[in-house]
């Protein structure tokens, strides 16, 4: 057809004479991609010059065509867009494995026999790969490992070690068993797999590439995450060496180097660069494709690291449910984003509906993979840390088990393991207040600056934990070098308006005021740290999931959090308030009765009255005096704080509908009782209360 468009006849014409010549300029296929229009909602003239042209042909080679055009306009008008599926590992010509996208690049580059149909004989081989197929489809890591074993034995022993199809099938071995969880045994195999393929098939290969890109992504499992952007950055210098440089391997390249980098501490960067590789990913791989999901995933996270963690939320909650419909609920890449979307949700403060997610996100991995897999072991992380502010036992328990399991499956010195061990102790130190030692804080940055870098966030992290265990264990003025030494590092690293350099910086400004105060010499001098997100008391330290972020509430910059609590009667008229000052701020406080500040607050004096100067506004109020003498809140008795009226307020508020609540129960006890001892008569006509 493209010949006849080089002919006299290809100029463009009307009406029905073929316009061979719209053919030679656009295809059918680059028109339809290009259009926003759907298939069939118009454009029949372009369907209709296609059969033209077709009859136009066959008339020339002696053979007539009779096109119905209204049969063919009928349906055309009646087709549908169809949602673009992409190919299922479960296809013969996928076995390799394309969970993470790099195997396309192996089909890009070659055709479909070259890996995937076996020589005449060797049926059994067809059989072996046609069950790695069907078991990556199903994702059952480990069997599609076994049978990847065996394909590989197979493969080697009747085609020799040096075939191409035996080094395919080694990239599938190498890859499930990644995916069973043994990073570091993935990294051996993909590392003594990128030698013997430059050594038998050549650098260029494409085998050889695919190799290189998935040493850097297991080099990323393992927890090496320099070394893992390094190896990126020698395959995109590669890729762009090659005549035929494969957009996938180029892609996938870039994308890690900047995932690595980010997790190597410049979130700033790889949130811009993934923004700026994104519409790249989804043109080449497509909107559903597992690539995608993964490299918006990865740019949702960068953006929270880098200090948008509503951003990071909204993008990562639509993005599951994406997936979901694409993938499916149980894909790995499914469950990746939904406990990303779960870590973020708690991030944002909205701990009910992220320990939901969480909890959904562990059931669907274990029943998955088994909870020694990596996958539910992130998930119960997420979960763990979300239970410490609704039942701080179970998530410090949570949270010791996370860690066994982390050093276990990943190692004693992999960073996600180093994390979880701060967790833990940053869970426990609240638990325990004052008497932590923070030297075993200190224990964990040294670690963590050994793997990640004095400087990487998560290490500056453990060191803002150091500081607060220091002003526990010794007080405001021992512990303000570490303050100013962890904010500046904050500073340097993040940025002045990142939420952990704020939290930071207001953390250092509250123990200087307190130490302008005179209250900061000598252990003792405070009380523990305590964090109302933790019910049980303790410090206010740092935790995360993966390097998960500062605490997300106000209550990191609060000190000395007493609940108050409820005796089981109010204070009666004329009793006196058992609310009392706080003279001495050195020794463990009284909690305060909620009843016992109702009572106050019917006793408190309260006048109008104006400023001076200001002799024409008229204010209502108590006297500041009177407020101390009857709290005990604020600095000093000259001035009365408002978020010290607000919170009388509230509790005087929650008094009183206790009262009232405990009033309505026992009327309706005692109507209940009239009404069984027959007193119902004698109140006949009386009007109840609702």
């Amino acid at each position: 057809m493209l010949e006849a468009a080089e002919s006299p006849m290809a100029g463009s014409r009307r009406g029905t004479t073929p316009d061979f010549g719209a053919i030679k300029r656009s295809t059918l296929y680059a028109y339809l991609k290009e259009s926003d229009d759907p298939v069939g909602s118009g454009d029949w003239h372009v369907i209709a010059n296609v059969l033209r042209c077709v009859a136009s042909l066959a008339e020339r080679n002696g053979h007539s065509l009779d096109i119905d055009h209204r049969s063919w306009q009928r349906d055309w008008q009646r087709l549908v867009d169809q949602r673009h599926t992409r190919r299922s590992p479960s296809e013969p010509h996928s076995w390799i494995g394309s969970w993470d996208g790099a195997a396309d690049a192996v089909l890009a580059h070659s055709s479909a026999p070259e890996f995937t149909v076996w020589p005449q004989g060797r049926s059994r081989l067809d059989l072996l790969s046609r069950a790695v197929a069907a078991l990556s489809s199903a994702y059952e890591p480990r069997l599609a490992k076994e049978a990847a074993q065996r394909l590989v034995d197979a493969a080697e022993a009747e085609l020799g070690a040096a075939d191409p199809k035996a080094l395919a099938a080694r990239h599938a071995l190498a890859f499930w068993t990644g995916e069973t969880g043994d990073a570091r045994r993935a990294l051996e195999l993909t590392e003594r797999l990128l030698a013997d393929c430059r050594e038998h098939l050549g650098p260029a290969h494409i085998l050889t590439r695919l190799a290189a890109l998935r040493e850097a992504l297991w080099s990323c499992y393992v927890g090496d995450w320099h070394e893992a952007n390094r190896r990126y950055i020698e395959v995109v210098s590669g890729e762009a060496r090659h005549p035929d440089r494969d957009p996938h391997v180029w892609l996938l390249a870039r994308w890690g180097m900047a995932r690595t980098g980010g997790r190597t501490g410049n979130w700033r960067h790889a949130d811009l660069e993934l923004a700026d590789l994104l519409p790249s990913v989804v043109e080449t791989f497509g909107a559903d494709h597992p690539a995608t999901f993964g490299a918006e995933a990865a740019h949702a996270w960068a953006a929270g690291r880098a200090g948008r963690p509503a951003e990071a939320c909204s993008r990562l909650e639509g993005l599951a449910a994406r997936a979901e419909t694409a993938l499916g609920p149980d894909h790995p890449i499914s469950l990746r984003i939904r406990t990303a979307s779960a870590h973020w949700t708690h991030a944002v403060g909205s701990t009910a509906k992220a320990l939901r997610m969480a909890a959904s996100a562990r059931e669907a991995c274990e029943s998955l993979v088994g909870t020694a897999h990596p996958l539910s072991i992130q998930a119960a992380e997420v979960e763990s840390l979300c239970l410490l502010e609704t039942d701080a036992e179970a998530g410090r328990a949570g949270l010791s088990d996370v860690q066994s399991r982390m050093r276990l499956c990943l190692g004693p010195d992999h960073p996600q393991t180093l994390q979880a061990v701060s967790n833990l102790a940053a869970a426990r130190a609240t638990g325990d207040g004052s008497g932590v030692d923070p030297g075993e804080f200190e224990d964990i940055a040294e670690r963590m600056g050994h793997a990640l870098g004095e400087e990487h966030p998560d290490t500056l992290r453990t060191r803002a934990n150091v500081a607060i265990a220091v002003l526990n264990r010794r007080g405001a003025a021992a512990a303000l070098p570490l303050f100013r030494r962890t904010y500046s590092s904050f500073r340097k690293v993040l940025g002045d308006d990142h939420p952990e350099t704020v939290t930071s910086r207001d953390l250092l400004a509250e123990v200087e005021e307190q130490i302008g105060e005179g209250q900061g010499q000598g252990r003792g001098a405070y009380p523990p740290v305590t964090d109302s997100r933790y019910p049980s008391g303790g410090a206010s330290y740092y935790t995360g999931f993966h390097g998960g972020e500062a605490p997300s509430s106000d209550s990191a910059v609060k000190r000395d959090i007493d609940p108050v609590v409820w005796s089981s009667a109010p204070t009666r008229s004329g009793e006196e308030s058992g609310v009392q000052p706080d003279e001495d701020r050195s020794t463990p406080r009284a909690q305060q009765d909620g009843f016992d500040i109702l009572a106050a607050v019917a006793s408190l004096p309260v006048s109008t009255w104006s400023y001076r100067g200001e002799e024409g506004v008229r204010h209502l109020g108590p006297m500041a005096q009177d407020w101390y003498a009857a709290f005990g809140l604020g600095a000093d008795d000259r001035s009365i704080h408002v978020l010290d009226a607000n919170g009388v307020a509230i509790v005087a508020m929650q008094a009183l509908h206790r009262m009232v609540r405990d009033l309505q129960q026992e009327v309706e006890s005692l109507r209940n009782g009239l009404d069984a001892g027959g007193g119902s008569k004698g109140r006949k006509g009386v009007k109840r209360m609702p």
